[in-house]
């Protein structure tokens, strides 16, 4: 579901609200949770091999653009053509280098527009940035729940919603994420209880 783009960071309240907005008639929300940014330092496991890969990469931009600043008289035509392409070839990598330091940071922003909730019939990812979209899969269609807790009780919970097949062949199991929300514990004790009413006879 696709709403026009906000131009501001989503507040709490507004966050809760436009949660709610996406229950179905009848539909009673059980937990809603927001990520803590604290809790997303695993995002910035990537800096260890960003930041050298940046490194070098600077470094061979610094060396390629050397012959040209050490330069006392006018290049010739190789050193022309050797002058340019070394310099572009590093340029991608410098940018590959950027947008991996800062991934961890768009993270974080993503976490602080995203709201997670569950109800009697769903469990729910609703992000409100510059469009808002969510994702929900129905309690019965559930699996398999792992959860991981700090020991102030956040955490995350993954939760296998089927299996598939990659281009290779291989299968691949699918799981709907809940990251970085407090009380970890508490969501996992309601879709297990939820779980068990679906599977219920009617």
């Amino acid at each position: 579901m696709i709403a026009p783009a906000m131009t501001t960071m989503p507040d709490p309240l507004e966050l809760d609200s436009i949660l709610r907005r996406e229950l179905m008639p009848g539909e009673r929300l059980l937990w809603s949770g927001r990520p803590l940014p604290g809790k997303l330092r695993a995002a910035f496991a990537i800096w260890f091999f960003a930041i050298p890969w940046t490194a070098f990469a600077l470094f061979w931009e610094a060396m390629a653009f050397l012959p040209w600043m050490a330069s006392s008289h006018t290049p010739s035509g190789i050193t022309w053509s050797f002058g340019i392409i070394f310099p572009l070839f590093g340029l991608p990598f410098i940018g590959v280098g950027l947008a991996m330091l800062w991934m961890p940071f768009k993270a974080q922003r993503k976490a602080a527009q995203t709201i997670y909730g569950l109800t009697d019939r769903r469990l729910l990812r609703v992000s409100a940035g510059r469009k808002r979209d969510s994702i929900s899969v129905l309690v019965s269609q559930l699996g398999p729940i792992e959860v991981s807790a700090d020991p102030d009780g956040a955490g995350n919970l993954r939760v296998q919603t089927g299996t598939s097949r990659d281009s290779d062949g291989d299968r691949v199991t699918e799981r709907f994420e809940v990251l970085g929300v407090p009380d970890v514990g508490r969501l996992e004790t309601l879709l297990l209880e939820q779980q068990a009413k679906a599977a219920l006879p009617r």
